[in-house]
């Protein structure tokens, strides 16, 4: 990640992530992707009939909505069907007949966090890194998509606190439906006490209770900006299923 950096620094790098906010109520949300500084990604609030066709260099398209129409779903489709991995978050759900993107989801309140997770994911270095593939895997042709984090504290009950939490969050029907499932813990590289093995299996016995079918994908990452006692599990959940 670069820093002190003009606002046309995507202008020097080959694009290929874009989020893109349909029309100016976004703009705020836009404005904070924008400042995360990633290179190769481009972040713009723009008109439905203004989504660009898709290029070679596309990978990721994420495009912000109040509510599904026809000028939308036709612009996510154009990327959908030339494979670019792509995400509707949204205030309302998109009812389409034809399949017209990866997954989507509907969010009331916060649609800025669950894509700067998304980009954290990819783009910051982990102990277990999480890339590009991972998120693909995890959201192609799912169809619903959901970003869960929480925090955990209490000495070597700090993860089982958090994944506590997860548990309460996650419906017992979501976790059904779930089909794919990505979980990073992040902490302080001076937490304390260190996170050791037996708080780690916590965290694996978790994953390894999902459905056998579930694919199940986790990393590990250092967040130095965190407290010193606390660990922090950021899950993302995905299902044809999950909002149905």
């Amino acid at each position: 990640m670069r820093e002190c950096l003009s606002n046309d620094y995507t202008d020097n790098f080959p694009v290929s992530f874009h989020v893109f906010g349909i029309d100016e109520s976004f703009k705020p949300i836009i404005d904070k992707i924008d400042a995360l500084r990633y290179d190769g990604v481009s972040a713009k609030t723009i008109r439905p009939e203004q989504l660009p066709l898709p290029v070679e260099e596309d990978r990721m398209v994420i495009i912000l909505a109040d509510e599904g129409n026809d000028s939308v779903i036709d612009a996510a489709k154009s990327f959908y069907q030339a494979g670019v991995l792509t995400l509707i978050v949204s205030h309302k759900r998109f009812e389409s007949q034809s399949k017209f993107c990866d997954a989507q989801l509907v969010d009331t309140d916060a649609m800025y966090h669950p894509v700067k997770v998304i980009l954290d994911m990819i783009f910051n270095n982990g102990l277990i890194a999480i890339d590009f593939n991972d998120i693909r895997s995890c959201l192609h042709d799912s169809r619903f998509f959901k970003v869960v984090e929480t925090t955990g504290k209490g000495g070597e009950q700090r993860v089982a606190d958090a994944i506590s939490k997860i548990e309460s969050i996650v419906s017992p029907k979501e976790m059904n439906a779930i089909e794919n499932f990505i979980i990073s813990i992040s902490f302080n590289r001076d937490i304390q006490p260190q996170v050791n093995m037996r708080e780690m299996k916590i965290l694996s016995d978790f994953i390894l209770n999902l459905p056998e079918e579930v694919n199940a994908i986790w990393g590990v990452f250092h967040d130095d900006k965190m407290p010193l006692d606390e660990v922090r599990l950021t899950a993302i959940l995905s299902g044809k299923e999950l909002m149905t």
